[in-house]
This record gives structure tokens, sequence and C-alpha cells, in this order.
């Protein structure tokens, strides 16, 4: 591993705690131009990138819709929102990937 990376024999201990290193190493060691999506910490679940591009977060599509849905949205009224104005928005090279699983489907 390299030397410059980030110690963290001495890390978080709550979720929130882990969540909160996590995004602060991802954005500020990684790659500062990742995006978040407002609101959804707890629908992390790592970060991705394609060969040559900067890694950017990932975002479990099934969180996001729970999340939504808890939040007093009907299941259409979610599915909705989150294709239009979640997954549907690109916003540069720090856009977040949304990751669906396969057997969802």
């Amino acid at each position: 591993m390299d030397d410059d990376w980030p110690d963290t024999d001495e890390g978080p201990t709550t979720p929130k705690e882990r969540i909160e290193q996590f995004l602060s190493e991802v954005t500020d060691y990684l790659n500062p131009d990742a995006l978040k999506f407002d609101g959804f910490n707890d629908c992390i679940i790592g970060v991705g990138n394609q060969f040559s591009k900067s890694p950017v977060l990932i975002y479990d599509e099934m969180l996001i819709f729970d999340q939504l849905v808890e939040s007093g949205l009907e299941p259409d009224e979610a599915w909705e929102h989150l294709s239009h104005n979640i997954a549907g928005a690109w916003v540069g090279e720090g856009t977040p990937i949304i990751m669906s699983h396969v057997n969802d489907h």
C-alpha cells in the first residue's frame, strides 16, 4: 500500500463517524472532484472508477429508494424522483455511480 495513504488504525467507532471519515478520505485524498448526493450519505457503499477516470462515490440504488420511501414518498413517487432527479443527474466527471443489484430486477 502507498505510504501516503491515510492512517486509519485509530478510526471512528460509530457508523456515522465511519461514513464521515470515508467521505473525507475519498473527497480530500482520492478525488477532490468527487461529488455527493446531499442527504444520502448512508446510501454510499464504496468508490469506483472507469479506466483512466478519477474515482467517484458509489451509491446503492435500493438504499436511496428506501430512504425516499421512509421520507414519506409513495413507492412510485420515490422511483420517479430517483430516476429523474438523482440517477438522471449528470453534473460532470465527479458524478456518482448508482449501483443496481442484479437480483433486484
